[in-house]
């Protein structure tokens, strides 16, 4: 990383993270983890539509369309409803909190103030579209038709809007005062206070249709208008956050201040956030309950609340260490996504309920299971957590038990069904699931390279770092039984009808001769080298390591690595990317030719320079772990601090947004597909295996496999690209 670098945070904002790169390692301490909490009328709210947020006395206070509620603490308690003339259960159209702790509200035909605790109907006698406290403590009303200024206990009108609709009120200074309308920004001016009128044809405004209005005390003045949102000086200073500024959604409705100095945008998809220079976008149901916004209240927490349509967030930051959230994500696995030792994703029957459903039967049981084999291999040999080790060796068997099912040597299975599990009996109606010589369970064929580059890595990490003296004979044998198979059977593995598999064919005469095998050429022959030195390594067995030789000699597998990426409308698909970062490990852990070693590198030089843009914390942790050069893994920890909290597949759409670019060669050939990838916490959920560049995906019925997490983190963890001595280990 060369020399002594250091980034500390303020307490609470951006990372709360000292990075140090001492040598390789990069130490880390706190970072401020998002999660999100919806609340509807089932946590005490009136109706769900949300009118109008404000935090005032230390309180969070919600408008609705049937009425106030106060934030207690644990849920919404209803204001009035009813109960008192005071502050009647009417609907809520506006709420301000001042500077003295009051807050007032526009209910129904009046403007009320709560003030020491009580409510009391105001003397102004009309609901306030919107009020503002300028910098001398005046306090400035806009009503539907006019502007007024509080003397003493009495409201003094000050100007008319004529036909303009008022939408937001701003004061600051002495007496400064703007307001936004459906026909322009109006600003005070003058001996005799009238509305001087700015238009959209001079002073930067991008639109007539304005709505919020927000000033800081420099006389800043944010507003929120349909084509963005626009920071005017107060002169005719100007300057609009758009789609090419990083704004996702350009019509904008409200803007709110947070006390560090973030900015908040509520628009009518989302919601923006201006950080430090940076822009966010937080939408769907990953973050908001609906993504029509109303209403932003920043609290003193550093607690954002949303109100939409649908409800309110509360988005807050938890100080997390990266391995405090490995805990929690390993305690998802262990409750939520683990059958019969199997680790994968789960189906929900209800949209975002992870106690609904079951953990499904993939197609894949055994690749993703191997990502869990060793992510706890890596964990233990990081922490000698022993229950890490238990967690890896039971899973390492479960892979290993695929190989038993089928009744033919060396040839396992994709997935299987014990019959005590709903749906058994699919081998009756599909050809591809077949029952067990035992009966007890029911498999599924066609098993392809995929499945292989998972076993042997699995294979190989466990044998390395976590398997005892009972494991090591048992997996000698598995490995040896399907490295046989394949080189009986010319570098093929053949279903249990002896013909090869769809995918998992590493003959030289099809790779190196047919055309239809060009495009798998370079990845399929990384993956025999890879599984031959891989059971060379594993049993000792000198006749692997011949055959090894003799496909780099005789075959030229060794150059057919070298540019195994196919870079050509290589965004579309990560299947192979997850294939080859994978492969490789074994490849160069175990050879230490310097000849084989140079085109190994090359291959896995040219690979990672293309991928690199997409900030993976797995392709990152590979690269640094095997090359010990610089491999990002700033943004590798970036893109683990990123990932929700919560893994659930939520229906995100991102292809309205105003500041994405869709890849135009990718476009004229029928994918549309990004530029370049979203932050993690912005795009649908994903494993390694799909493209990053997606925009639309997603329904609520899925939790994530929350080994896409374990395996990057446990592997930088390991081999030292990342610390944490903050940390349990």
């Amino acid at each position: 990383m060369g020399g002594v670098k250091e980034r500390t945070a303020r307490e609470g904002a951006y990372w709360t993270m000292q990075m140090k790169a001492a040598g390789s390692t990069l130490q880390l301490g706190t970072f401020p983890q998002l999660e999100r909490t919806f609340y509807t009328k089932s946590q005490g709210l009136p109706s769900d539509e949300v009118t109008a947020l404000a935090v005032a006395g230390g309180s969070v206070w919600a408008g609705t369309a049937a009425g106030l509620a106060v934030w207690d603490g644990e849920r919404w308690e209803p204001v009035g409803a009813g109960e008192s003339e005071d502050m009647p259960g009417a609907p809520v159209t506006m709420l301000y909190a001042d500077r003295g702790g009051r807050l007032w509200a526009s209910a129904g035909d009046g403007l009320y103030v709560c003030s020491e605790g009580g409510w009391s109907r105001n003397s102004l006698e009309l609901p306030a579209v919107a009020l503002a406290e300028d910098g001398d403590g005046t306090i400035w009303a806009a009503t539907a038709e006019a502007l007024y200024h509080r003397s003493g206990r009495e409201w003094m009108p000050v100007a008319v809007f004529g036909r303009a609709e008022v939408r937001g009120l701003a004061a600051f200074g002495a007496g400064r005062v703007y307001a936004t309308t459906d026909r322009g920004l109006f600003a005070l001016s003058g001996k005799r206070p009238h509305w001087f009128v700015i238009r959209a044809n001079g002073h930067g405004l991008p639109s007539e249709d304005l709505r919020g209005i927000t000033a800081d005390r420099w006389g800043h003045l944010w507003i929120a208008s349909d084509r963005g949102a626009l920071l005017h000086d107060d002169t005719n200073s100007s300057f609009l956050l758009n789609g090419t500024r990083g704004m996702a959604c350009e019509d904008v409705r409200t803007i709110a201040f947070g006390a560090d100095g973030t900015r908040w945008f509520g628009t009518a998809r989302g919601v923006s956030r201006l950080k430090d220079g940076q822009m966010r976008y937080f939408a769907s149901k990953r973050w908001l309950p609906h993504d029509s916004v109303r209403a932003i209240a920043a609290a003193d927490d550093g607690t954002v609340w949303i109100g939409t349509d649908g409800g309110i967030s509360g988005i807050r930051t938890i100080p997390m260490t990266l391995e405090d959230k490995a805990d929690r994500i390993d305690r998802m696995v262990e409750n939520y996504e683990t059958r019969f030792d199997y680790v994968t994703r789960r189906g929900l029957t209800e949209e975002g309920n992870i106690e609904s459903g079951s953990v499904r039967i993939s197609d894949n049981d055994g690749l993703w299971t191997s990502d869990y084999v060793a992510a706890q291999s890596y964990r233990y040999a990081v922490t000698g957590d022993e229950r890490a080790r238990t967690k890896a060796k039971r899973s390492m068997h479960a892979v290993m038990r695929l190989l038993d099912v089928t009744g033919r040597p060396g040839f396992f299975a994709r997935s299987i069904r014990h019959r005590s599990e709903p749906g058994f009996g699919k081998h009756e109606t599909n050809p591809e699931w077949r029952l067990s010589p035992d009966g007890e369970w029911e498999w599924k064929g066609d098993t392809s390279s995929d499945e292989l580059t998972g076993h042997f890595y699995a294979y190989s990490i466990y044998y390395d770092l976590a398997a005892d003296e009972d494991d090591k004979p048992l997996m000698r044998e598995c490995v040896r039984v399907i490295m046989d198979h394949i080189l009986q059977h010319d570098y093929c593995l053949t279903d249990i009808d002896g013909l090869p598999t769809t995918w998992a064919v590493w003959t030289p005469a099809k790779l190196n001769g047919e055309a239809k095998w060009l495009d798998q050429r370079g990845i399929n022959s990384l993956q025999l080298l890879s599984f031959l030195k891989t059971a060379f390594h594993i049993t000792g067995d000198e006749k692997y390591e011949q055959e090894y030789r003799h496909v780099v000699t005789g075959y030229h597998y060794g150059m057919n690595t070298l540019e195994q990426k196919r870079t050509y409308l290589g965004e579309a698909s990560s299947i192979d990317d997850n294939l080859g970062f994978h492969v490789y490990v074994p490849l160069l852990l175990y050879e230490t030719d310097p000849d084989l070693r140079a085109l190994y590198m090359m291959s896995l030089e040219h690979h990672w320079q293309f991928e690199r843009r997409e900030r993976s914390p797995l392709w990152n942790a590979v690269y640094g772990a095997l090359t010990g050069r610089t491999c990002d893994v700033e943004a590798a920890v970036q893109t683990l601090a990123e990932m929700p909290l919560d893994f659930i597949h939520w229906k995100v759409e991102n292809s309205h947004r105003a500041d994405i670019r869709f890849h135009p060669e990718l476009e004229k050939h029928g994918y549309r597909l990004l530029a370049e990838p979203l932050p993690y916490e912005e795009r649908p959920m994903h494993r390694w295996d799909k493209t990053p560049y997606i925009c639309d995906s997603g329904d609520g019925h899925l939790l994530e496999d929350g080994t896409v997490y374990l395996h990057p983190y446990w592997l930088a963890r390991y081999w030292r690209l990342i610390d944490e001595r903050g940390g349990k280990a």
